[in-house]
């Protein structure tokens, strides 16, 4: 069968297949970026329909204090739904999500680096919904906990963990997994002392014992950079428990050559770590292209298509989507490096995957027409029974970096990165569905709860999306005629 039959073929079973699993109830709760601690960024939804999706409107927009990248984060607290924000001002919000009214906020500032500018949040929260606790690090490597209902920190916080604030910065987005909160440590742009650079790092910190917390270093040694820069920072296999990142460069120097490599220890890998992050317990170092940035700038989705092992997605910032048996890392991808971007912007974003219709989402692909490049967009991979990754279809919604496609059965969600707005696509076949303009650029990451689409900008503004009900059906005229 041909490659273009064999899309056809696949995108007609799709039309007529039915999902995996119903939907249930709305989605409730959003706690740590990714949605789930594999990170596929999918729920259910009866409201959010192809059909829905169409009527969505605006249902409030509330202006912050600063630019937001983090992805918003959303809990039920004392009976009422509030959605978390954060700024690159340092500021932490929390409001109702029905209409945006600021119920808290806390301030925590900025840093101004030498080189780099001035940062306050970046880093996606986690929240521990059994405790009522929010958790967040600022740009002054300061590690706070929030109580829900106040803002205000619990006994035991702040607590400072990444002492060289003014070069070490937590990018990625904190996880609870295994009774402990993740913690992944990067800089803000590699740059530091010439004697002295930033150390990457993960940090392991136990809920109920936060001073017995552990470290991991990927590059061994003061100064040799390795740092976890994912947005969704690391995932945790729900089977073991074992954790993942992808790591960035090092920056290590080499006898050999008489220079700074950028691979030692395991700089520009994928690696598997038990959950107290006491040993290696895989990792792989694939083949890579000699560029000016070859590194890991994410973290793996971990899905299980039918058929497959159990797999680990990650981007690379080339522009290449490499995939993995997540149980044998060290064997190397199992399917050659998907290219996807052109490496301009540094493909950051992690996949998404639709375990329903057995769809792996990526955005900030780079699409092309007769003329040219057209800009960046979402591509959506079926999987065979042979895990073989083949294209299905792909849509353009803007340029730059974009956010994690958002799935909600059979609607994918997107951001336009540098270009903003907001779009709903059909992951059946990319069919666009709802576009709608935002003030900012947008690279944070959509999220919903109770049928109701939550997504943020740079220029501060906070936006929320419902689908209004569908109008009354008329009714055909009865044929029956009263008489007397």
């Amino acid at each position: 069968m041909s490659r273009s039959c064999w899309i056809a073929a696949a995108a007609l079973a799709l039309a007529l297949a039915a999902p995996g699993a119903a939907a249930a109830a709305e989605n409730a709760d959003w706690l740590s970026y990714g949605h789930d601690n594999q990170l596929t960024n999918a729920v259910s939804s009866l409201d959010l329909t192809p059909t829905s999706a169409r009527r969505l409107k605006r249902l409030w927009v509330a202006k912050l204090d600063g630019a937001i990248y983090a992805s918003p984060l959303s809990a039920r607290v004392g009976g009422r739904q509030f959605i978390f924000a954060f700024t690159e001002e340092g500021s932490v919000y929390a409001m109702l999500a029905s209409t945006g009214q600021i119920v808290w906020q806390r301030e925590f500032g900025t840093v101004t680096t030498l080189d780099c500018g001035t940062w306050g949040i970046t880093s996606t929260g986690a929240i521990d919904s059994v405790h009522g606790v929010l958790y967040v690090v600022n740009a002054d490597g300061v590690l706070h906990a929030l109580d829900l209902t106040s803002g205000l920190d619990v006994p035991g916080y702040p607590r400072t963990i990444v002492p060289r604030s003014d070069f070490e910065y937590v990018w990625g987005g904190l996880r609870i997994a295994n009774d402990r909160l993740y913690v992944p440590v990067a800089s803000y742009c590699d740059a530091g002392p010439a004697d002295d650079f930033p150390d990457g790092r993960l940090f392991s910190i136990p809920l109920a014992d936060p001073d017995a917390l552990t470290e991991w270093q990927p590059v061994a040694g003061p100064g040799n950079l390795g740092g976890i820069w994912g947005w969704g920072g690391v995932s945790v296999d729900p089977a073991n428990g074992t954790v993942f990142t992808g790591i960035g460069n090092s920056h290590v120097w080499s006898d050999d050559c008489s220079c700074y490599v950028d691979n030692g220890g395991y700089g520009d890998q994928v690696v598997a770590l038990p959950p107290d992050l006491s040993s290696v317990l895989d990792a792989d170092a694939p083949s890579l292209p000699t560029t000016a940035d070859e590194d890991f700038g994410a973290a793996p989705l971990l899905f299980h298509p039918r058929g497959c092992p159990p797999l680990a997605a990650m981007n690379n910032k080339i522009g290449a989507l490499y995939i993995w048996n997540r149980r044998r890392l060290a064997a190397g991808p199992i399917v050659p490096p998907i290219a996807l971007s052109d490496g301009i912007n540094a493909f950051v974003g992690s996949p998404s995957w639709y375990e329903g219709r057995q769809l792996l989402f990526d955005a900030q692909a780079v699409l092309y027409g007769p003329n040219g490049r057209l800009g960046n967009g979402v591509r959506a991979f079926t999987v065979d029974f042979g895990c073989t990754f083949h294209p299905l279809w792909a849509a353009l919604v803007g340029d730059g970096n974009q956010a994690t496609p958002l799935v909600v059965d059979d609607v994918v969600f997107a951001t336009g990165g540098e270009t903003g707005g907001f779009f709903a696509l059909a992951a059946l076949n990319g069919a666009r569905l709802w576009k709608y303009p935002t003030v900012g650029r947008t690279a944070a990451a959509m999220i919903t709860v109770g049928g109701t689409v939550f997504g943020a900008d740079t220029a501060g503004w906070v936006y929320a999306f419902h689908p209004p009900p569908p109008p009354p059906r008329r009714l055909p005229p009865s044929p029956w005629i009263r008489i007397g």
